[in-house]
């Protein structure tokens, strides 16, 4: 885009030519300036609203309380003090300003709809306040005789208004850009994830939802002089959500989507209140439209007739890349006789469930030190407490002779110590630079400036370009971090983590559903990470834990039972029974693992059940999918194996509904099911076990079962017979369960619905060995039930239990075979799987 075109097309640019015309254009329609006028000022509450919706994704309908209450402050000074229109519009100002800092203060510690009831409630207690205390503010006849000494013609007033709001809008657009702005961001997208990063998220909202305050004041005292005089209506709960759909209407997610938004709420409800007093239906049915047809409201369909995709609230290109990038891995950290981590006799319990009793151990400076277990051994539990997620019940944490058990999860943070996660946790709706950046950014004295443009501090931009160019990201900046592939969303997980310049580097599984290729690339990382910082690794592949470690304590149902050099703890008999399961003794008299295994035999040739015929899928921007064919018979299992990012979990999601086929067939049973949803797919007889489990963690496990459960499915007894630690957990909430207990749980749910196809999506995935045989053994006797597609990363396990596999490369089948014949072929398997 050329200079020109980008100066014509900023929003501050639009902002301006569009109230320079309005007044004509409204004119035109038959509407007055004072109409005009009042579509500016709505327009900047409309701004100043968007800053707490669109940028911190926090749902308020309490703006209205600071719009009406600046109305009335700048109406009684303006009446009773000094009849001045600057002097009063600060003090209606300010006096939102510290009515938004005290009403922060009372309800910030409440979120999503507690936090939004309570917006309401403030609203219609001021309202009643208000339209009560009659000798203060004129009760139900408000007040009158607000003058405006020197802007008494409507134009001149209009004008007033138009530079006034442009220059607010101006500064909104700067604090969205600024250090501060984007941390806003951030926190809409993933809250706890800025919190391990270094910020205390509850100061950022309550800035926030003060600088919004100020802003709507600003614009109730605007109006009080537009109509010489105020209201309490302003403030009735039938005009809480005005600000609400005002931005819905226009777009959250874009800068200018409000001003669109109030230029047809303010004209709409003119025209359509002059015709009929039930004019809220036709409104009403016109915003239920535009919300359905479009989230991102008007904004939205522009920017998709146009090809644009991207969200339209931060415009600034990302910085250039500097020619060279400075060597992060250079030199070595110190290691020492000294503990940098102490946990001394640490606790924890949930209801009747322990996950740590009494733990203890010691981390040194320049290590790499690990900790395993089985699933359930309460090692993400052990690191949540670390990292103050949740307080331990007794005992110590002690961080550089620091007792840190009572610090907030920032406070840890700022004290070098940072954590990844097992899930992958990133903000999603930020570039891959932008969510490297705002990490790099939490250790700067800059990280709340209001003014600064983000992209101006070079120094946090150069040192963001070299953590990409770490982990091998640095061609996808431009990339939404959600369209990332596994692979790279752990890369990019670890470079966030990076970015803190923490001493202390906790990662939880972070090859954690790879295949073995990234496995290989997210290991060498790990090693060169260990000369600048001390790692404390969770993982579950023994075989690189080994290699890597310098010392490895293993956790087994909460108490530690051994700590020690990597060899010391893997020939120790009780490790290996606790973590790899049931145990036997090689030739050589060395415990080995018991590992289910289905015989293979020859490729089943039976009448398909599912048929994909040149499928094409993808992403918003972005096509996956392109010719997919494959097929999968009546009792059949198959494999569907390839690299991360070549599209298998679009696959899944694609036959399910859940993403739309841009072109192809996809035939169940006979029937093509292309452009169905997700809900008639399953009726008919196709269930999936997504990545990640998604079980829903407040309710038990029986609930969990119960809510999947329809006629023609398993019933518990059968649930519970295939999963005994299940059975025993039935009265367990989810958000309890280890990760082979959710995994099972997850597959259990499939199963409560009818089912003749079931699609896996990565069933080992982050499961210790011992798990993985249980698994296994349970995947192995669903096959005499239901045809399988499975998508694996651990190609041996995959090739156990199916009979053909498909291979994809670039969204497209590259090969096709029985699974006898792949596990044999390994020249094939390095070309197309990297293993």
């Amino acid at each position: 885009m050329s200079r020109l075109r980008q100066t014509l097309t900023h929003p501050l640019v639009v902002l301006a030519v569009v109230f320079v015309v309005l007044p004509t254009v409204m004119s035109m329609a038959g509407s007055t300036t004072s109409l005009a006028t009042q579509v500016v000022i709505y327009t900047l509450y409309g701004l100043a609203y968007n800053l707490l919706l669109g940028y911190t994704g926090m749902v308020s309908f309490g703006s209205s309380v600071f719009f009406g209450m600046a109305s009335y402050a700048s109406a009684l000074f303006a009446i009773h003090v000094f009849q001045n229109v600057a002097l009063a519009l600060v003090v209606g100002t300010v006096f939102a300003a510290l009515l938004g800092l005290v009403l922060g203060l009372l309800i910030l510690r409440r979120r999503g709809l507690y936090f939004a009831l309570l917006t309401l409630a403030f609203t219609q207690l001021f309202y009643e306040i208000c339209f009560r205390w009659t000798n203060l503010t004129g009760g139900e006849n408000g007040l009158q005789g607000v003058d405006r000494p020197g802007l008494e013609s409507a134009s001149s007033y209009y004008i007033f208004c138009a530079v006034l709001v442009l220059v607010c809008a101006w500064l909104l657009y700067r604090v969205a850009h600024s250090p501060f702005g984007r941390v806003l961001q951030a926190i809409r997208d993933n809250e706890k994830r800025v919190q391990y990063l270094g910020y205390n998220p509850w100061g950022y909202r309550l800035s926030a939802l003060v600088l919004h305050a100020a802003f709507i004041g600003l614009g109730g005292g605007l109006l009080s002089f537009l109509i010489h005089g105020v209201y309490a209506d302003n403030m009735n709960w039938q005009h809480a959500g005005d600000p609400v759909m005002m931005t819905l209407l226009g777009g959250i997610h874009h800068f200018l989507g409000p001003l669109w938004g109030a230029i047809i709420y303010i004209n709409l409800s003119d025209q359509l209140s002059s015709v009929t007093e039930h004019w809220w239906l036709f409104f009403g049915a016109l915003i239920m439209g535009v919300v359905l047809l479009s989230p991102e409201g008007l904004c939205g369909i522009y920017a998709r007739l146009r090809g644009n995709t991207h969200w339209g609230l931060t415009r600034t290109p990302l910085p250039p890349c500097p020619a060279t990038l400075p060597d992060l891995f250079s030199g070595r950290a110190a290691s020492s006789g000294e503990v940098l981590l102490q946990v001394r006799n640490l606790c924890k319990r949930f209801g009747r469930v322990v996950t740590a009793d009494d733990v203890s151990l010691d981390i040194r400076p320049g290590t790499i030190h690990s900790l395993i277990g089985p699933n359930g051994a309460g090692k993400t539990t052990f690191f949540n407490m670390l990292t103050g997620l949740i307080p331990n019940d007794s005992g110590q944490i002690q961080f550089k002779g620091q007792d840190i058990s009572k610090l907030a999860v920032h406070e840890r943070v700022r004290l070098g110590m940072s954590r990844s996660f097992q899930i992958v946790s990133l903000p999603g709706n930020l570039t891959v630079f932008e969510a490297v950046r705002i990490a790099v950014q939490a250790r700067s004295p800059m990280r709340p400036s209001l003014w600064r443009d983000a992209y101006s501090l070079t120094d946090l931009t150069d040192h963001a370009w070299a953590l990409l160019h770490a982990v091998g990201l640095e061609d996808r900046a431009g990339e939404i971090t959600l369209n990332l592939p596994h692979g790279e969303q752990r890369l990019l997980d670890i470079a966030v983590t990076m970015a803190t310049g923490s001493e202390l580097l906790l990662l939880d599984e972070p090859l954690a559903g790879l295949a073995d290729a990234e496995r290989e690339r997210i290991s060498s990382l790990i090693r060169r990470l260990a000369g600048q910082h001390t790692i404390l690794l969770i993982e579950h592949d023994i075989d690189r834990v080994v290699s890597l470690s310098d010392r490895i304590t293993v956790l087994h149902q909460g108490r530690v039972i051994a700590d020690g050099t990597p060899q010391a703890v893997v020939n120790n008999p009780q490790v290996v029974e606790a973590y790899l399961g049931e145990v036997v003794e090689d030739d050589k008299g060395v415990a080995q693992p018991v590992i289910a295994s289905r015989q293979a035999g020859q490729a089943k040739v039976s009448r398909p059940i599912l048929q994909l015929q040149n499928v094409a899928s993808g992403y918003v921007g972005s096509r996956i999918l392109d010719g997919l064919s494959l097929e999968v018979g009546e009792g059949e299992a198959v494999a569907l194996l390839g690299r991360n990012g070549v599209g298998k979990t679009t696959t899944l999601h694609t036959i399910m509904g859940q993403l739309q086929a841009s072109a192809g067939h996809i035939r169940f049973d006979g029937t093509d099911i292309a452009g169905w949803a997700s809900n008639r797919v399953n009726r008919l007889g196709l269930s999936i076990v997504p990545q990640g489990r998604r079980i829903f963690p407040n309710l038990d496990v029986v609930d969990n079962l119960l809510i999947a459960r329809r006629p023609g499915g398993w019933e518990l007894g059968q649930v519970f017979e295939l999963f005994p630690k299940l059975g025993a957990l039935r009265d367990s909430v989810g958000g309890n369960l280890s990760g082979g207990e959710l995994q099972m749980l997850a597959i259990a749910r499939a199963l409560m619905a009818p089912t003749r196809l079931i699609l896996l999506d990565e069933p080992f995935e982050g499961l210790a060995p011992s798990v993985v045989n249980e698994v296994l053994d349970a995947v192995v006797h669903l096959r005499e039930r239901t045809s399988i597609l499975l998508v694996e990363q651990r190609v041996d396990l995959a090739l156990r239990m199916v009979d053909r596999a498909y291979i994809m490369v670039n969204g497209r089948i590259a090969y096709e075979g029985g699974a006898e014949d792949l596990k044999a072929n390994k020249e094939l398997q390095v070309k197309l799987l990297g293993v």
